[in-house]
């Protein structure tokens, strides 16, 4: 059964204050912490709550990113082990039970106490939110669970060495343990009997965009690929959040959808679960076979596509059409509501295109993990129509991962 633990990080105050160069690494969370913490003074006033919510969540995304790639993240059993991390340079972490995700539901319906379910608490705030958090464990009876004794005694050790907490939810492991699966309402779990008599077929490595990945995207990647194989075995959703960046998630997506050769086709889907929780369609796998790229293909001139607007301005002279409007996908929805108008929005247009003539997208991809995933459910959808009433039209997608300037 796949879980997801929740690491406490403990950060220097120095850090907090002003950009430092960590390591030969220029760090700057004080800028994010900044711009997060507006936006939960505007949030409460109700102030443009769509767009605030839009950047909040980009701003704590950046922030757990900055903080959970730093590699600079150490283990520790002692409070002398804390200090002395500290002290080599390096952020303290600890592994806090994951029955702590549990007590967080008390928060869902009413904010908890100084800020409890945000992902960040600056020095100056620690303090107070220990003493709040200790309170209302007692009011709320979970003061005896594992998860928050051990938060707890982090937050009190992280206040005496003059640091903030950043807490990373990391999701891609699984647990080894017999209890049953618990399905969210609306989700779409394989039957059992089917799912033993399923063979998964190993991912043939084959995109050359994944061979030059550096070498902390080749780990990403082979978690991504172990962790989907794991949850297709088992029934159990994969959480698509912080781990993975899109342009990894793009690839590996890109291996699992098509049958290995020596495979028949399969009727098999993944799970697919976001960082808030919410639960989308499920997103098919090993269901199309390969086909080679025609003459005719070759001829059509590309439509150069940005997946979102508003993401990246510099790119506007290179792209012909942005698919999606920053505006309607940043709207106030779950995130799979969100994957849900991504996969409609592209099974519209594409159809739409398809009626006029064949179709080559460069596409241009620009982050946001519910974009990625509904886009291209929404091309698989296409294609297997397209196959099944043996059309004619062609469809490509050719995916171009853009960094500031180069792509």
């Amino acid at each position: 059964m796949s879980t997801s633990f929740i690491y406490l990080c403990a950060i220097p105050r120095a850090i907090w204050e002003q950009p430092a160069n960590v390591h030969g690494r220029p760090m700057d969370i004080a800028r994010l912490v900044t711009d997060a913490l507006a936006c939960e003074r505007r949030i409460t006033k109700g102030i443009n709550l769509e767009h605030e919510y839009s950047r909040y969540t980009l701003c704590c995304q950046r922030l757990e990113q900055a903080v959970g790639s730093t590699r600079l993240l150490t283990p520790f059993k002692t409070t002398d082990d804390f200090t002395a991390t500290l002290q080599a340079g390096r952020f303290p972490v600890f592994p806090i039970s994951e029955d702590y995700l549990s007590v967080l539901d008390h928060t869902r319906d009413k904010p908890g106490p100084e800020r409890l379910g945000a992902s960040f608490f600056p020095p100056d705030t620690l303090h107070a939110h220990s003493a709040a958090f200790a309170m209302w464990g007692k009011q709320h009876g979970v003061a005896t669970r594992k998860g928050v004794k051990y938060r707890f005694a982090f937050l009190q050790i992280a206040q005496q060495a003059g640091c903030g907490v950043i807490e990373l939810q990391s999701a891609y492991h699984i647990r080894q343990d017999s209890h049953p699966a618990i399905a969210n309402v609306g989700s779409q779990p394989i039957d059992a009997e089917i799912r033993n008599a399923i063979v998964i077929p190993k991912v043939a490595h084959e995109r050359l965009a994944v061979e030059s990945f550096g070498a902390n995207k080749q780990k990403l990647a082979m978690t991504l690929r172990n962790h989907i194989r794991a949850a297709l075995t088992h029934g159990e959703p994969v959480v698509y959040g912080n781990e993975a960046q899109h342009d990894v998630i793009a690839e590996v997506l890109h291996e699992s959808i098509f049958v290995p050769e020596e495979h028949l086709r399969q009727n098999l889907s993944m799970r697919v679960v976001y960082a808030d929780g919410s639960e989308a369609l499920p997103f098919p796998v090993f269901c199309l076979p390969r086909k080679q790229s025609s003459a005719q293909q070759q001829h059509i001139a590309p439509l150069r596509v940005a997946l979102m607007s508003m993401r990246h301005l510099e790119l506007d002279p290179e792209i012909d059409i942005c698919w999606f409007r920053n505006r309607d996908v940043s709207r106030t929805r779950t995130l799979a509501e969100t994957d849900q108008f991504c996969f409609t929005t592209t099974v519209e247009q594409i159809n739409n295109a398809l009626k006029e003539n064949d179709i080559v997208i460069h596409l241009y991809h620009t982050g946001f993990e519910p974009a990625v995933l509904g886009f291209y459910r929404g091309i698989i959808h296409t294609l297997r129509n397209l196959r099944a009433t043996h059309s004619s039209r062609q469809l490509v997608v050719v995916p171009l991962y853009y960094r500031g300037g180069t792509t």
